[in-house]
This record gives structure tokens, sequence and C-alpha cells, in this order.
């Protein structure tokens, strides 16, 4: 990349910062449907012409704002396929549970306007969907039988997963991700037999 295309690449990503950070802080203020792209534009200090270069509407704006939280929540606590274990399975498992807590708190923000918003029921499944892939292909790893098949054992844990991170924030984060961590280790325990429970 030529230093042209290093100030075009950077000039982009902070056009994209300015108008996810407009339209985050207008979703605090009032419902998805009652925010137009002139409101995000006019927020932002960026020329609707601008906008409409890199998105199709506030939608496209949106999705791609979700499509990079998302990833950056899974490099995080890097669901990498073929990565060795460094502990045992379950040890391992509730390392990466307790870095999606971490990474949550880190951005409330967003996932409050996310899981408590009217019309965000897309992120709930795009979320469960997700993790669920992450989880089956660590399963599949571990060559373990079990009498629930994989594939339905990974979205019974994706499905968890995502209602206490749901109910942790509209709950105000009460709980530490270690804590919230050891209560999902508890439940997946007791429902799908997820490790052995300790108490």
């Amino acid at each position: 990349m030529n230093p042209s295309e290093d100030v075009l690449d950077l000039r982009v990503r902070r056009t994209y910062k300015f108008l996810w950070e407009a339209l985050m802080s207008l979703l605090e203020e009032r419902d998805l449907e009652s925010i137009t792209v002139a409101a995000i534009c006019e927020r932002a200090m960026v020329h609707r012409t601008t906008f409409y270069k890199h998105y199709e509407d506030k939608y496209g704006l949106l999705y791609h704002g979700i499509e990079d939280e998302l990833n950056a929540l899974f490099e995080a606590h890097d669901f990498a396929v073929g990565k060795p274990l460094e502990m045992d399975q379950e040890a391992d498992m509730m390392a990466r549970f307790v870095t999606v807590f971490e990474h949550v708190l880190k951005r409330e923000r967003f996932y409050r306007l996310m899981f408590t918003g009217d019309s965000f029921s897309k992120f709930n499944t795009l979320l469960r969907k997700s993790l669920a892939e992450r989880f089956e292909r660590r399963l599949r790893l571990e060559e373990k039988s079990a009498a629930t098949p994989v594939t339905l054992h990974a979205q019974l844990q994706a499905a968890a997963m995502v209602t206490m991170i749901a109910w942790w924030v509209e709950n105000d984060c009460q709980y530490t991700p270690l804590e919230m961590t050891e209560l999902l280790r508890s439940h997946l325990a007791t429902r799908f037999h997820f490790g052995e429970s300790k108490h």
C-alpha cells in the first residue's frame, strides 16, 4: 500500500468512526426507526454524499458496526480452530468465557444498546449463531462422546451465554466477569454435563 492509499484508508476509517459514534449516541436518545441518515451525518459532521459512498442506508452502517464488534469479540478470546489447548479442556473453555465477559464489560455501552433496544432481535440471533459455530468447532476438537449431539450442545451453550450476557448488561453488570463465568459454568454443568460441579 502506497502513502496515498494509506491516507485514503485512514480517512475511510475515521469517517466510519465518526458515523458509528454518531449512531450510537443517537440510539441512546431514540429508537432506530426514528433516526435518519441526515441526523447521523449532522451528529458526525459528515456530508450525506460521503455517507452514501459507503453505506446504502442506516442499516448498512448498523450491520457494519455489529460485524466489527463481533469480530473484535471473537478476536479477543481467540476461538481459533485448531489452536492447541494450553490447559485441560474445561479450564480452557472457562478462560474463554471470562474473556467474553471482560470484552462485553469494556464495550458495555454497545451491548446495552443492542440488548435493550426494540429493533435488535437480529443482533441476538447473529451473536448466538456466531457463538454456536465456534463452540461446535471447539467441541469437535475434543472428540468426546456425549448424549447430546455436538451441534445441539453448541447451540445450547451459545443460547445460555447470550441469555446471561443480556441479563448481565440489563442489570448493570453487577457481577464480575469471573463471577458470571462461574454462574455460566454451574448452569452448563447442571444442564448439559459440561464438566463436574465443584459444589
